[in-house]
């Protein structure tokens, strides 16, 4: 718009023109049908005139085509060529061969460009030249070229008068119809259009338009009124407006302020992946300002390609699908090349008119790294860092799996440490867990790589080795290999935090696949040949077959027994007297027996084994301290008892390992009216030297109370003399198998000379155990014995028949 208001297209003469082009276009129609009219009648003539002058060519054509006779076709085409219209005539054989032809000279006249508007410039005909009687042969033929141009001349002669005469008519009609126009229309309605020219309408609040008197009922009047409602309504948009694009620079400030507030990398490109707007969290992410990331594409931002290329799938697949799709695992490299996680949502939308994808995405790598520890730790025992259970039995369930499809034999090792229970009881669980992380070491360092060693808890380790042959003797001899080697640096001293531990190891292996049999059935049988090879002696090894099976349901229904006797009290104690050479009392040995409900009375050696598996010797133990006891009180009502007597018990190793031994020992005999001077605690020489700093500590600790100490079965251990100097002891209880060999001439009695001597010379009780005769007896005493026990002195015996049986013998 301009500052003046000027018509440069007036509409009287707009209208003058449509009205003048409309009569010119009915004049140039109704003159174009008659021009057509008279050109088709014109074309039709031309047709007749062509055909009249071929029929007449026809018969002296054909008779040249037939006779090949060039002069008479020369003749023919001569004489079509003589018509001012006919620009070429052309005679060809049956053959296509040319025998004659004739091209005339065309002049160009001043309507030439009309004809090849409306029509072909030439216009061809072509006649069959072919005689009756030569039917079977292919006819001549005969071309003549017509110049359409020369013959329409009388046709453009006529079209010439009748176009001239449209052409003055319009013109006239023209002059005529402006000034109509001007007068009645345009010059009211130009009034009208400067009025809507200079207004302004957020400035010019409550000006009306207004026209001629003449106008107010006429189509003017009524546009005037409309075009004053109009700038009304406009004028209160406008108002509007501008209040909601000021209100929408607030939200849009805000809406930035928030996007650019949140924790998220929000993103968007679009499908050229070029970025169209990003907020402050995605730019610093690049060290960038946003305004430096917009325009740019990902891959001028983005320097691992195969990550922009996976980002760029996901916007493709948006954009292809129309739909939101989330990625909850989307690795992207930081600047520095640290792989990052983030959790993408990308979605559809529309970015002024443009096609673009939004990305949102939440960096979850502290997440991930929370929930691959928390996987890690579902899997791996937190302690020694091995696999749990639940990672081996994913690995056996796989090892299983491939050892039935090949056939190749794997083994499935089960291991218990013999002895940890004690050190971690009397070391405390600081240095149980530092022997635990070692043993793990020690078994991760003597397996193969593609094996597996796990820890179950406790003390309990399990070992999956793999890959192995079909041959069962073969893997057999690999898997002892295996069991020997691991034996042998098990049984080896462990030093942790100085203590120098001793602790072999029982090991069960099962050898699979088995038919028909489970995971759990393997690990089940690897137990149970565990627990054989510990019945065995400890620190060995045992292969699993079916036999072992029963002897675990043997040994679980004796645990079950064995329980039921704790509760129904069905123990009972014998006591075996401890004597002098001349049959004096010194003091009781009391000894465990089960008076079975079915059985009978069992001996100890059919019980205390199981009694050691399942753990319940150590309640059964502190049972026998407190029976003890009591029957000791008892002795001293009736007067049996003397002051210097004393009750000898065995403390199970389990029980001697405890944490608690020393204050549940008092409280059982201290509850049982005894004193403890009264009672003489044995061990036996390997629960000693098992750890030998732990018990030198709780020894001393227990002769401080004032017990007595003994050492039992000394020789069947590690039999070494020097530990007699180290041990806080006041007994040494001979074996019954030396004391058995005393003048057969074997070593034995050099064995009990030499420890009576040591003895002696620590200040030692000597008790020899086993007395069978007098020899013994006598042979003992000589070597330096102080004390006997045996079936030849007593045989054990509950303590009311004790009593009244016992007489003090001359043994002399």
């Amino acid at each position: 718009m301009t500052d003046t208001f000027i018509i440069k297209n007036r509409l009287a003469f707009r209208l003058a023109k449509y009205t003048v082009f409309i009569a010119f276009l009915i004049g140039f129609v109704l003159g174009t049908a008659q021009v057509l009219e008279d050109f088709q009648e014109q074309d039709s003539q031309l047709d007749e005139t062509i055909d009249k002058i071929l029929d007449a060519s026809k018969p002296p054509a054909i008779r040249a085509v037939h006779t090949l006779d060039q002069a008479l076709a020369q003749e023919v085409v001569f004489g079509l060529i003589q018509y001012p219209f006919i620009i070429k005539a052309k005679i060809t054989d049956e053959l296509g061969e040319v025998l004659a032809e004739q091209t005339a000279s065309v002049s160009r006249t001043q309507t030439k460009w009309i004809t090849e508007a409306i029509s072909e410039h030439q216009k061809q005909y072509l006649l069959d030249l072919k005689a009756p009687e030569y039917a079977n042969i292919e006819p001549g033929k005969l071309l003549v070229v017509i110049d359409q141009d020369q013959a329409l001349q009388p046709f453009y002669e006529r079209a010439l008068a009748v176009l001239l005469s449209g052409i003055v008519r319009n013109v006239l009609l023209a002059i005529f119809m402006i000034a109509i126009f001007h007068v009645v229309l345009t010059k009211p309605l130009a009034l009208l259009a400067k009025q809507f020219f200079e207004l302004d309408p957020t400035k010019n609040r409550g000006k009306s338009f207004s026209v001629p008197k003449e106008h107010k009922e006429t189509e003017l009047g009524l546009l005037c009124s409309s075009g004053n409602e109009f700038v009304e309504t406009v004028q209160q948009l406008l108002i509007e407006n501008r209040e909601n694009h000021h209100a929408l620079e607030r939200s849009e400030n805000s809406l930035k302020q928030l996007i650019n507030r949140v924790p998220q990398l929000i993103l968007a490109v679009n499908s050229e992946g070029i970025v169209l707007f990003c907020n402050r969290k995605f730019a610093e992410f690049y060290s960038c300002r946003i305004d430096e990331v917009a325009g740019l594409s990902l891959l001028q931002l983005h320097n691992v390609d195969h990550e922009v290329e996976e980002l760029n799938q996901i916007r493709r697949s948006v954009e292809v699908n129309q739909t939101e799709e989330a990625v909850t695992d989307f690795i992207w490299s930081s600047q520095t090349g640290k792989k990052l996680h983030f959790s993408i949502t990308a979605a559809p939308f529309v970015y002024f008119s443009e096609p673009a994808t939004l990305f949102v995405a939440t960096d979850i790598s502290e997440q991930k790294m929370v929930q691959d520890h928390i996987s890690y730790m579902a899997n791996h025992d937190t302690l020694t860092g091995l696999p749990n259970r639940a990672l081996l039995n994913d690995r056996l369930e796989q090892a299983l799996a491939a050892s039935r499809r090949s056939g190749d034999l794997n083994a499935l090792m089960f291991i218990d440490l013999d002895h940890f229970k004690n050190i971690n009881d009397s070391l405390g669980h600081g240095v149980g867990d530092l022997l635990l992380k070692k043993v793990a070491e020690i078994l991760i360092n003597e397996v193969r790589s593609c094996d597996t060693v796990a820890r179950l808890g406790g003390d309990e380790f399990v070992i999956l080795l793999q890959a192995f042959q079909s041959d069962v003797d073969q893997v057999t001899q690999d898997v002892e290999r295996v069991c020997h080697k691991l034996l042998t640096i098990l049984s080896q001293p462990i030093e942790v935090k100085q203590h120098q531990l001793r602790i072999g190891a029982s090991i069960g292996v099962v050898l699979f696949p088995m038919a028909d049999k489970t995971l759990d059935d393997l690990m089940r049988f690897a137990d149970t040949a565990m627990y054989h090879a510990k019945e065995n002696g400890r620190n060995g090894f045992a292969f699993y077959h079916q036999a072992m099976s029963l002897a675990v349901e043997k040994q679980q229904n004796m645990e079950s027994e064995l329980h039921q006797a704790i509760e129904e009290e069905q123990f009972c104690v014998h006591y075996q007297p401890l004597v002098s050479v001349g049959g004096e009392i010194i003091g009781f040995e009391a000894l465990l027996r089960w008076q079975h409900p079915e059985k009978g009375l069992m001996p100890p050696a059919e019980f205390i084994p199981s009694l050691e598996v399942s753990g319940l010797i150590v309640p059964v133990s502190n049972w026998l301290l407190g029976h003890c006891s009591r029957q000791i009180v008892k002795w001293k009502e009736t007067g049996f008892w003397q002051p210097d007597w004393y009750v000898s018990v065995n403390i199970s190793p389990l029980q001697f390992y405890q944490a608690d031994m020393v204050p549940t020992m008092q409280q059982a005999i201290s509850e049982g009216g005894a004193h403890l001077t009264d009672i003489c605690l044995e061990i036996t020489e390997t629960v000693a030297i098992e750890n030998i700093e732990f018990a030198v500590n709780r020894l001393k600790v227990i002769r401080e109370l004032g017990m007595m100490i003994a050492l039992d079965d000394f020789g069947t251990g590690y039999s070494s003399l020097s530990y007699l100097k180290d041990l806080p002891i006041d007994i040494v209880k001979i074996d019954r198998s030396f004391v058995q060999e005393l003048g057969q001439k074997s070593k034995s009695q050099s064995i009990v000379e030499a420890v009576t001597n040591i003895a002696r010379a620590y200040e030692l009780k000597v008790v020899a155990e086993g007395i069978e005769s007098h020899d013994q007896l006598m042979l003992a005493h000589n070597i330096g014995c102080d004390i006997f026990q045996g079936f030849f002195i007593e045989r054990p015996q509950v303590a009311e028949k004790l009593k009244r049986t016992y007489l003090t013998r001359d043994l002399s």
